[in-house]
């Protein structure tokens, strides 16, 4: 291979890995919950935003730190879907701690619903990746976008084109192949569509 080839190659790679740490699930939980505020719109939202970002994402993120700090697992995106149970159970356990916080401070039905509705994509996300890898990021991603576009209308439709950046840069990077990268599209969005469609009937 020609040494620009492989400068080319190693751009890529670096693009692909910062692709993934930009859009990887702990980060994305930020604009998440700034985007449920912002289609909440009461009083006070920004503080049960913080609650559920220091209970039910920092908690869980801190966990996976320390797993790297004992050497249980080398990379914080967990590549091998075996080592990746603790972490998710970490993330079930502050997730459903985290809305029952919600509901104890009083946090309307407007924050609460976006929140459960990614509790159910991890919890689809996990039971999957019991058996099967599936891309976290993808899924995350295309859960984002979807409730992005219900909440801000037809200015938001450019996002979707984050998926298949996302997308490729999980398979140049031989984390994930289309497959998987292409479920976890369909799991994000079709907790998050299933979501809109519960409007006015369980919320």
């Amino acid at each position: 291979m020609s040494t620009p080839s492989i400068a080319i190659s190693r751009a890529r790679a670096g693009l692909a890995r910062v692709i993934s740490d930009l859009f990887s699930p702990p980060v994305l939980a930020v604009p998440g919950l700034l985007l449920g505020a912002q289609f909440s719109a009461v009083p006070g939202v920004y503080s049960y935003a913080l609650a559920y970002f220091l209970v039910g994402v920092l908690a869980p993120v801190m966990y996976v730190v320390w797993l790297m700090r004992i050497g249980a697992i080398t990379d914080f995106h967990i590549p091998d879907r075996r080592d990746r149970r603790g972490p998710f159970l970490a993330s079930l356990g502050c997730g459903v701690l985290a809305v029952g916080l919600l509901g104890y401070l009083g946090a309307p039905a407007t924050f609460i619903a976006p929140v459960v509705a990614l509790l159910a994509e991890t919890l689809v996300l996990f039971l999957i990746t019991l058996f099967w890898q599936v891309s976290i990021h993808t899924a995350t991603t295309a859960g984002l976008v979807t409730f992005a576009i219900y909440v801000i209308g037809g200015e938001a439709i450019p996002l979707a084109l984050l998926v298949p950046i996302v997308a490729w840069a999980r398979v140049y990077l031989e984390r994930h192949t289309i497959t998987q990268t292409i479920w976890g599209t369909l799991i994000g969005c079709g907790c998050f569509l299933l979501l809109i469609a519960l409007r006015g009937i369980v919320w």
